[in-house]
């Protein structure tokens, strides 16, 4: 009995079904009515539906306006590729995180086990990847850092396979292309990756292979496509608008004459955040730089330089924020089963295999049958501005704003328009100022926190109708225009965007 257990959790094909149909209970449970976040969720969830919506899938709008340029359009054409499918919703917004979630899952599976035979150390890699739950956590989330790492880790798997069989170059270039249009400048790292690993894997001679050179010539017209069209149809604005933007930036000026320290804050992000892979994880990148270098191991030199390049060049940005690694996360699960691999005896391989079968069936029995809430994604997020929207919505037109007092321009600005469909306005300071409008247009409709709205009404008794109100915000009118409000729904099916 006991050896027919191990036999089976041993079995590649096994894994495989139980990696992919785990990941996908863990990152798709509890979705359909935990709601997304304001900050980056909806702002993201709102480009997807207006270029979904819009003439030009090229022009990644923000309340019908391209006047940021700071995305590039692929993972909103997914998106709006599944709003068409389920519709606009949190849910639909959330969906292309999770699948290429589950997709980075089988392929951190199925390069460890193309480079090492093993499938002991390929299904540790994919348990490395998914806990602790960073990036479990942001597979749940309407973010682009999935989709990137996507991208990046299926063009580094077909340029190692490309190495036997050069058809895979083209797809190499392919998936690049597909990184540079979900991240821009970013996602040239595996064609960066690429030129350093060929030159110093066979030197000139693979460098300029024909096949290599195919897939980077692909990667470069497919992921500068989007600049080209944006530049022809807005030029010099989008090259302000786009590369010349702070968080463009990797070195910022005054480099060497601030304190230059804060390029070890992603060292320091991954003490706090990392457990209990740090330690063997440095240990083992220590390995691999030492084979890379002595022995010229091309497996060693492949996995080393797609941790180090980025990392090295990441960690020159001020703006250091450990989801923006999440490329490389994939290379040090690796490095981790693999260096853990050759310190454990057979025998202790055998006893961690149900162990850690375990905790993937734990953690997808608390998240899809529990209402345990920890971490973002399990929370229920912005169910005030969800329980307002619809109040919203019913008592304004396509198009109009909505007169902002108390918040900032920001928040919550996404998740109220992604929610509703109607943006909140710039903020008023001060409740003078907030009178005289009020009195110009007493058909306009006003959004407060709660203490704000309570303070108004002591100082302008009798001049103020709520129309909602919950334990954090306060929709409010002119009393001259409550006669306008409505509270029916006959005809407005709810809610307005699940």
């Amino acid at each position: 009995m006991k050896d027919s257990l191990c036999s089976l959790l041993s079995n590649k094909k096994f894994q495989i079904i139980f990696l992919v149909y785990s990941s996908l209970l863990t990152f798709l449970g509890r979705q359909l009515d935990r709601g997304i976040t304001n900050f980056d969720g909806a702002y993201y969830a709102i480009k997807a539906r207006e270029i979904f919506l819009s003439d030009s899938w090229w022009v990644v709008t923000w309340n019908g306006t391209a006047r940021f340029f700071d995305n590039p359009p692929l993972p909103f054409w997914v998106t709006g590729l599944i709003y068409k499918i389920f519709g606009v919703s949190g849910y639909g917004a959330v969906f292309s995180s999770a699948i290429f979630g589950v997709s980075i899952v089988f392929l951190t599976y199925s390069l460890c086990n193309y480079l090492y035979k093993d499938n002991w150390t390929s299904f540790l890699a994919a348990f490395v990847l998914l806990f602790p739950g960073l990036f479990l956590d942001s597979s749940r989330r309407a973010m682009l850092d999935i989709t990137v790492a996507f991208f990046v880790t299926a063009s580094m798997y077909c340029l190692i396979k490309g190495l036997e069989n050069k058809k895979f170059f083209l797809l190499y270039g392919l998936m690049a292309g597909g990184a540079v249009l979900t991240k821009s400048l970013l996602g040239f790292f595996p064609v960066v990756i690429g030129f350093v690993f060929m030159f110093w894997h066979g030197g000139f001679k693979k460098l300029f292979d024909p096949g290599f050179i195919s897939g980077v010539l692909l990667a470069l017209l497919v992921g500068c496509s989007w600049y080209l069209v944006n530049w022809y149809m807005f030029g010099d604005m989008f090259i302000e608008r786009h590369f010349k933007t702070t968080h463009m930036k990797l070195i910022p000026q005054g480099f060497w004459s601030d304190n230059p320290l804060y390029v070890f804050g992603y060292i320091k992000d991954m003490m706090k955040n990392y457990w209990p892979w740090f330690p063997v994880t440095m240990v083992g990148i220590f390995l691999f730089a030492k084979n890379s270098f002595k022995d010229k191991n091309f497996r060693s030199m492949f996995l080393f330089l797609w941790v180090s390049i980025p990392f090295l060049i990441m960690s020159t940005s001020r703006n250091q924020t450990l989801r923006y690694l999440f490329m490389i996360f994939p290379a040090f699960a690796i490095i981790t089963a693999h260096t853990l691999a050759s310190w454990l005896k057979d025998s202790q391989k055998e006893k961690a295999l149900p162990w850690m079968v375990g905790v993937m069936m734990t953690v997808v029995l608390v998240i899809n049958v529990t209402p345990i809430q920890i971490k973002v994604s399990l929370l229920q997020n912005n169910s005030e501005v969800r329980n307002l929207a619809p109040f919203v919505h019913l008592n304004t037109k396509p198009g109009e704003g909505i007169s902002n007092y108390g918040f900032t321009p920001w928040n919550p600005t996404q998740v109220l328009a992604f929610y509703s469909g109607r943006f909140l306005e710039i903020p008023v300071k001060n409740d003078e100022t907030l009178m005289q409008k009020l009195d110009k247009n007493p058909k306009g409709t006003w959004l407060s926190p709660v203490s704000k709205f309570n303070e108004l009404e002591k100082k302008f008794p009798e001049k103020l109708y709520l129309i909602y109100g919950n334990e954090k915000f306060a929709y409010f009118t002119s009393i001259k225009n409550r006669e306008n409000i409505t509270y029916n729904f006959f005809n407005t099916p709810l809610p307005i965007v699940r």
